[in-house]
């Protein structure tokens, strides 16, 4: 059987949004991302794996168990803990990773960490039909890659979609502005701000995209 995995990044975990995400840990292999850890020690339950440099994590070293398995990294290396622990998870037979990202923080390490989802090992895992996803409590960032994206019982969410290649060809179905094949080049804002408005909508982009959805329908 394949895989799951949830990582969760260093990052500000709300304590209402505590249960939320335990939930999400169901039936998945769960991984503290350096600072990620924090969410763990909130939510008072043990991750599977450590994964990181640990300069995030020196106050809470006292609470790590001797069954959590530690994969330490150097502090001076050529990639963040996210891109280490998402290669790590990469190395599996797998069929989901979800990351966990519960804030922007810091810009750089943001933006850095959605255009993993852009990185050739990455890309080449979700053509295989492999599933990583980029989440908050409320959004969630998808590459779509000459591909199709269906989405259910997401009636009142709102979305945007913003090439990454030189332009797009772009239908969408159950939404409030339906298209069929719109070109979208490199830049423009036109496809920013749509909304779900059937329990089946429908996405289809030939070139690459970033898709990122705002969970409007979880706060109903």
């Amino acid at each position: 059987m394949k895989k799951k995995f949830i990582l969760f990044l260093n990052g500000e975990y709300k304590k209402e949004d505590i249960d939320y995400y335990k939930d999400l840990i169901a039936d998945k292999t769960s991984v503290a991302v350096d600072g990620g850890y924090d969410f763990f020690v909130q939510a008072e339950i043990a991750p599977d794996y450590i994964i990181g440099d640990m300069d995030s994590i020196d106050a809470m070293e006292d609470s790590i168990s001797d069954d959590i398995a530690v994969f330490e990294f150097p502090k001076d290396k050529d990639l963040t803990d996210g891109h280490a622990a998402l290669d790590f998870c990469m190395k599996e037979d797998f069929s989901l990773i979800e990351v966990v990202m519960p804030n922007v923080g810091e810009p750089d390490h943001f933006i850095g960490n959605i255009l993993l989802l852009f990185h050739k090992d990455v890309k080449r895992k979700i053509r295989e039909k492999r599933e990583i996803v980029f989440l908050s409590r409320d959004y969630e960032y998808r590459i779509l890659d000459n591909s199709k994206l269906e989405i259910l019982d997401a009636a009142g969410d709102s979305f945007s979609i913003m090439p990454i290649s030189k332009s797009i060809m772009l239908f969408l179905e159950g939404t409030k502005y339906d298209v069929k094949n719109l070109k979208v080049d490199l830049g423009e804002t036109r496809a920013l701000r749509n909304k779900i408005v059937t329990n089946e909508m429908m996405v289809k982009i030939s070139g690459e995209a970033i898709f990122i959805r705002k969970k409007n329908s979880l706060m109903k």
